[in-house]
């Protein structure tokens, strides 16, 4: 059993190693609130018109974007997006949100929040696509997520849908999943795009967290398997030693 646990950690650890090693600085989230808008760049600023309230990349490293503050009556605890760009496998984008609306008789009751997160320039071209998503609510509201993958590797383009958007999700999941989006052609765009309802005018929590990944290829598994039997390997000679 611990050498199980050893050989899983060290081969996560590869997998987020070599993500953060190529992870790229232009990847850009998106909030949206009724009229108002606010894009924040990686290490950058903020544009649009919902940016008063809002302070952006309050992340350093490269590859992750964060944002807090308010926008439209919505409360941004935390909004992070994180980029793997140009590897897409375990994962190419991941969400998590941490908000929560403002009091009751609040206007987030007309205006959900929107938030896309995307990147561009993702390789090589792979055969499929999946998506997964899971949130915890504490309110009335609701939650839901879809991904896109575009071929224009433009950033925000929601060219073709990655399987059914998710959710909406309106107490809590630990796990929703979908696949789909054949003929990416690279270098090719990811995004994705989670919206947040109030829908009882009070106040109301999302706790959220989704991905995209390319669905890998024949031989990528195996080489995920020769690694992990070498891992396993090792610590075994070392064990025994």
């Amino acid at each position: 059993m611990k050498i199980l646990t050893k050989t899983t950690l060290l081969v996560s650890l590869l997998a987020i190693g070599l993500g953060t090693a190529f992870a790229s600085t232009t990847d850009e989230l998106m909030l949206t609130v009724g009229g108002l808008t606010a894009t924040i760049t990686d290490n950058g600023g903020c544009a649009g018109t919902g940016c008063t309230g809002l302070v952006g990349d309050v992340q350093p490293s490269a590859g992750a974007t964060e944002v807090l503050g308010t926008i439209g009556g919505w409360t941004i605890v935390a909004v992070v997006g994180t980029t793997f760009s140009p590897i897409d496998v375990p994962e190419g984008l991941g969400l998590v949100a941490l908000t929560a609306t403002c009091a009751a008789l609040s206007p987030c009751t007309a205006d959900p929040l929107d938030v896309l997160y995307s990147d561009i320039g993702f390789s090589p071209a792979n055969p499929a696509f999946e998506s997964g998503f899971s949130a915890t609510i504490g309110g009335t509201g609701s939650a839901s997520q879809s991904a896109y993958y575009s071929n224009s590797n433009t950033l925000f383009a929601e060219t073709n849908q990655i399987g059914t958007t998710l959710g909406p999700i309106t107490s809590t999941s630990l796990g929703l999943t979908t696949s789909g989006g054949v003929g990416s052609v690279a270098p090719y765009s990811l995004t994705l795009e989670e919206t947040f309802a109030d829908t009882s005018a009070g106040a109301v929590s999302f706790q959220t967290g989704g991905n995209v990944s390319s669905v890998p290829e024949p031989g990528a598994v195996i080489l995920f398997g020769t690694v992990l039997a070498l891992c396993s390997s090792k610590l075994r000679r070392r064990r025994a030693s």
